[in-house]
């Protein structure tokens, strides 16, 4: 049995720096007219007209982003592709690109069923939408283990996680302007949240301290899998006797509702002059999972040996009780099914819009949008330009620089009434070597299609 398998560790970290959270919708188009999808980012934006959505493609958003690239994991080396364990590739060079902490996420929202009309005296929105999303935060320490190996050094990989979720969403969102308050518009979005399954590992203590005398180790980890009718496979260590999981069981797996959530986001809007100022609090709430499968290691569990040096010549027997001493700290015991809650990805945006006097169908906008996840925090400030020179042809193009670097995006749309065609994207470049400039390899699509009336 082998403790860390660097061949899979380095292939699937490879893997998840190319598929590379932010926003959902189109952050470009937070201050465009004629994007209808505003109110997602902030429930106090209404729109000019009442809209259906195509089934389906009404409001498509793919995006994948973090603050490692593709080039930060894979080298060029003697005309050939190879990844940054290569020995030909020093550990300064290769360890140098990645963060003390390096966070990768992926996220798509399709909206199955879109609609937007003006009653109940102001502006009302109702979707029906799918979303999923994935994080990783990855500590640098890890990078490290794998690319020196086994060596005299402390390796401290405490905070590394990974989460995936994915949920059926209702959203009802009015909004309207305050007559007390001229100016002043405010909206606010209920929505319900029927979810399907998430995973989640965490390993909140991993600390190996391997000097020349003596080997310690200590280790505190979890991995909870909330998918009805998933069970752990278990086995037992045949040289201890502890029994541990060794794998899922996905027989009698059931893709279903499990479980309940419920969200609410809050927005509010002020004009003032060529100013329009703005602030939003998105996706506060949480889900409740009625079926949930953990395993952990049910505490700290330590480890410390001075007999660590394998020994020639006894058909591995040293290895073998080593292995032994040593699984505790990645043996994980099966807990059962219990019942679990997962927080939403928050967010908190804050906008100025400011109308250029001397071309009104010229503004500009910035914006900062800030994740409330503690455990995958991170900011952007993103300054946009909107122009709109006919009705049903608008523009935006934006910059953008954050905790996942720099960027820039657009957004185009297309028609007023009767059909509105959008495409944009927020993350337009991409870091393809050594030498270019220091943008992400953030990529995303926004894809619309519409009918106002």
């Amino acid at each position: 049995m082998n403790i860390i398998d660097r061949k899979l560790i380095v292939l699937s970290l490879a893997a998840a720096a190319a598929m590379g959270v932010s926003a959902q919708e189109s952050a470009t188009g937070y201050f465009m007219e004629n994007y209808n999808m505003k109110w997602q980012m902030n429930p106090a934006m209404g729109n000019r007209n009442n809209y259906v959505g195509f089934p389906g493609l009404g409001n498509l958003n793919v995006t994948a982003n973090g603050n490692i690239s593709p080039t930060d994991v894979v080298y060029p080396l003697g005309g050939k592709t190879v990844l940054f364990t290569n020995p030909g590739i020093s550990a300064e060079e290769a360890l140098g690109n990645f963060k003390n902490i390096n966070r990768i996420s992926q996220s798509a929202a399709i909206g199955v069923l879109q609609a937007g009309f003006k009653a109940f005296g102001g502006y009302n929105n109702v979707a029906i939408n799918v979303r999923e999303t994935s994080s990783f935060a990855l500590p640098k320490s890890i990078f490290s283990l794998v690319k020196e190996g086994i060596g005299n050094k402390e390796y401290d990989i405490r905070d590394l996680h990974a989460k995936a979720e994915a949920y059926a969403e209702i959203a009802f969102n009015h909004s309207r302007d305050i007559k007390q308050v001229p100016g002043l518009r405010a909206g606010v979005s209920l929505k319900f949240l029927l979810p399907v399954g998430f995973a989640e590992a965490d390993f909140n203590d991993l600390n190996l301290l391997l000097a020349e005398d003596t080997w310690k180790a200590r280790s505190n980890a979890r991995l909870r899998i909330g998918l009805d009718g998933i069970r752990y496979k278990t086995d037992i260590n045949d040289r201890t006797g502890a029994r541990y999981v060794s794998g899922v069981d996905t027989d009698d797996t059931k893709f279903g509702i499990n479980g309940f959530g419920f969200g609410i986001d809050l927005g509010a809007s002020y004009k003032w002059n060529d100013f329009n100022f703005s602030l939003a609090f998105t996706d506060l709430g949480a889900i409740r999972y009625n079926s949930v499968q953990e395993a952990s290691t049910n505490g700290t569990k330590d480890f410390e040996t001075a007999a660590h040096p394998i020994a020639i010549g006894d058909e591995g027997k040293s290895w073998d009780d080593f292995v032994d001493a040593l699984s505790p700290l990645y043996e994980l015991h099966d807990n059962g099914t219990v019942s679990s809650s997962t927080s939403l990805l928050g967010k908190m945006r804050v906008g100025v819009d400011y109308k250029f006097p001397y071309y009104d169908k010229l503004h500009f906008g910035l914006m900062n949008t800030t994740s409330l996840s503690s455990m995958f925090p991170s900011t952007e400030f993103r300054l946009s330009a909107n122009v709109e020179p006919v009705k049903g042809v608008a523009v935006s193009v934006s910059g953008a620089a954050g905790t996942y670097g720099a960027n820039y995006g657009f957004l185009l749309s297309l028609g007023n009434k009767g059909f509105n065609f959008l495409l944009g994207m927020d993350y337009a470049a991409l870091k393809m070597d050594k030498n270019s400039i220091p943008l992400t390899s953030n990529v995303d699509v926004h894809l619309g299609i519409n009918f106002p009336f």
